[in-house]
């Protein structure tokens, strides 16, 4: 290959190159420009909507909120503080209701401006399903199985309370197949080595329930439950469900 050809690829490839970084750097110009341009174009809008707000009295003066029960309503108002006495079509709702979504109590929420002087809140909270321990604390669960918040001893007495490893990964499934009759009166679910639960009555009494099938297992100890008296129920150790369709009923002056 001759020295005139290497010395033409090379011309050729330093144009390339070279038109390349003109390109890139004309888009770069190009960004910024636009970037500034839309920065003073927005900067001038809201300074003119700000000064139509105050000259009409279009500002910012009251928030309602509904549906309170365990956040603070200070809290909510909080996000709403440095917009005060100023132009109500400027409140950013969207990045504002984002952010109050992020507490874990909130399941939901709806932002209303009135486009005059008045913002309303309407949220809808979780209501906490069961109580989860996790071997140090004790945690309020939603429907979902996640954890909410804390929960305090008031809270532990009303609510079912999961434990064991994994436990916290079937809290739902538990929930969704207990009777409504039969849910004040179970204290505690352990989930045992990974795999089954044993259910705890407020009498101390224990059902092992099997590790699949166990809606039936259930209904099994529901009807057994409403049959036996107080009595009967502090002589018994555990009901062992875990065959299918039988129940094997332990008492504490039996032999094991």
């Amino acid at each position: 290959m001759s020295k005139i050809t290497i010395n033409r690829r090379k011309i050729k490839v330093n144009l390339i190159l070279k038109s390349f970084f003109i390109v890139l750097l004309f888009l770069l110009i190009l960004i910024i420009f636009f970037f500034l341009f839309n920065n003073y174009k927005y900067s001038f809008v809201s300074n003119y909507i700000e000064s139509f707000s105050k000259k009409y009295d279009y500002l910012f003066t009251d928030i309602e909120i509904h549906g309170l029960k365990n956040v603070s309503e200070i809290e909510i108002k909080n996000y709403f503080k440095n917009y005060y006495n100023k132009s109500i079509f400027l409140i950013p709702i969207k990045n504002i209701s984002q952010s109050i979504e992020k507490n874990k109590w909130i399941e939901s929420i709806i932002i209303k401006n009135d486009f005059n002087n008045k913002i309303s809140i309407n949220i809808e909270e979780f209501k906490p399903i069961a109580v989860y321990f996790n071997d140090k604390s004790y945690f309020l669960i939603n429907k979902y199985g996640d954890v909410i918040d804390f929960a305090d001893n008031k809270e532990m007495q009303k609510y079912v309370i999961f434990e064991g490893q994994g436990s916290i990964n079937k809290v739902t499934d538990l929930i969704a197949v207990l009777p409504i009759d039969l849910k004040p009166f179970i204290i505690k679910a352990q989930y045992i080595n990974n795999r089954r639960w044993d259910i705890i009555t407020k009498e101390n009494l224990r059902i092992k329930l099997p590790e699949i099938e166990y809606k039936s297992a259930i209904s099994i100890f529901n009807d057994i439950y409403n049959d036996l008296y107080t009595s009967d129920i502090e002589n018994i150790e555990y009901i062992d469900l875990r065959i299918s369709q039988k129940a094997i009923i332990k008492f504490y002056n039996e032999k094991k």
